[in-house]
């Protein structure tokens, strides 16, 4: 297994857990009197019950003592109600087994990425991105460095024999070699790509080689919008530790309740632990509650089965996106179509400038994509613009395509006056 210490930032270095909230574990003994935390009497607590209805036709009533459970503050890794659904999740769908220690429940996965940021990287340090990446974890990892290895997409994903020139070149001229990989394996934002196996299988050996740690953060991952089994994850891949897996029910239950998690070797995960401890102590109870009742009430098959089903919307969207950037883009846009995801990256003409394109004729035409330079680690792609179909109709992606080949029409023109 890989050494932890030495990687950690000095800000994360000599940690020591909450006295107080590692008191948590002494309170499931039955008969014991607590007189140590300073928890709010469940007499005060204002909820009395709590009923919820699904989509699939499963009904829960939180009440009682679960419902006080719910209520009060809870352990800073995860909710007991919700461990076993939890790994038993991870077990269905990545044939991954975690124990005790391997995970920590995450105010969306979002916070996961800041937490492996605040823990590895300092000022000097190096991370390696893919080049578009997600904003969020561009804007998360900028607040400890600034020093990005952005390496390239194609149609299938990071470019891993660009990744490993690149470390070699540098461990030649004896510079610093980044902490860490952060990548989106599946349905990537904005990129729209899923890496192919044998890249997950490269980046796996290029950790081992060069000695560092993976950030796989997958929330698209049961996106699929092809009827094919789920590639082996990284984690299901990695021998020793070094991967640092990020999942996410923002997209497959509901975004607002904030509900994602991280797994990982005990090393790592207690780091993840401290954090929370140290910042906003666990999260939330409820939803954790909310959560993990449903999973056992519904069953995982019968979960996955919806998961699937609602695929279908994203997939009739996708096929909507590409026929009409067929029928009303120019040949000289170029771009993939995701397998997974909610994402198409479009690649304009070199002149063109997407960021002048959206403030100029955005308002006029009424239509809006984001443009390529929120996806750069250097002001970069300034000839990209990502679509995302996830929350149109086909009726508004045809007319909302239609509208951006006349945006860049304007461009075109722009250009040539």
């Amino acid at each position: 297994m890989i050494s932890l210490q030495s990687r950690l930032a000095p800000r994360a270095q000599g940690k020591q857990p909450s006295p107080i909230r590692e008191l948590m574990r002494y309170l499931s003994i039955e008969d014991m009197i607590s007189l140590g935390g300073g928890y709010p009497n469940p007499e005060t607590f204002m909820l009395q019950q709590l009923d919820f209805a699904f989509k699939d036709g499963t009904q829960l009533t939180i009440a009682d003592k679960d419902l006080i459970q719910a209520s009060q503050y809870a352990p800073s890794d995860v909710l007991p109600a919700l461990k076993k659904p939890l790994f038993e999740w991870q077990k269905f769908k990545d044939g991954v087994s975690l124990h005790d220690g391997q995970l920590v429940v995450l105010n969306g996965s979002q916070e996961g990425i800041f937490i492996m940021a605040y823990l590895f990287l300092d000022e000097e340090d190096f991370v390696v991105v893919s080049e578009p990446s997600y904003p969020g974890a561009i804007a998360a990892i900028k607040s400890f460095t600034k020093n990005f290895l952005a390496i390239p997409l194609d149609a299938e994903g990071m470019q891993t024999d660009v990744l490993a020139m690149l470390l070699r070149e540098r461990q030649a001229r004896g510079l610093k070699l980044p902490k860490f990989i952060y990548t989106i394996p599946t349905g990537h934002n904005p990129g729209g790509v899923t890496l192919s196996l044998s890249r997950r299988k490269a980046m796996i050996e290029i950790a081992q080689q060069f000695d560092l740690l993976i950030l796989e953060d997958d929330p698209y991952q049961l996106l699929q919008l092809e009827k094919t089994n789920l590639l082996p994850t990284l984690q299901s891949m990695d021998s020793e530790g070094r991967v640092v897996r990020l999942d996410s029910f923002s997209k497959i239950f509901a975004p607002g309740l904030r509900l994602g998690y991280a797994s990982a070797s005990p090393e790592i995960i207690q780091q993840f632990v401290y954090f929370k401890q140290s910042s906003n102590m666990h999260t939330s109870s409820l939803v954790q509650k909310l959560l993990g009742e449903y999973l056992e009430k519904t069953g995982l098959a019968n979960f996955f089965s919806q998961v699937q089903q609602n695929c279908q919307l994203y997939r009739r969207n996708r096929d909507a996106m590409i026929a009409a950037a067929q029928k009303h883009l120019p040949q000289s846009v170029r771009y993939n179509s995701p397998t997974a995801g909610m994402f198409i990256w479009f690649e304009l003409p070199a002149f063109c400038d997407s960021s002048r394109m959206i403030e100029q004729y955005a308002a006029d035409l009424k239509v809006v994509l984001v443009p390529g330079t929120a996806f750069s680690t250097h002001a970069g792609l300034r000839n990209y613009m990502r679509a995302s179909f996830s929350m149109v109709s086909p009726t508004q992606i045809e007319e909302g395509i239609h509208r951006f080949a006349l945006m860049i029409e304007n461009e075109l023109n722009h250009q040539t006056r």
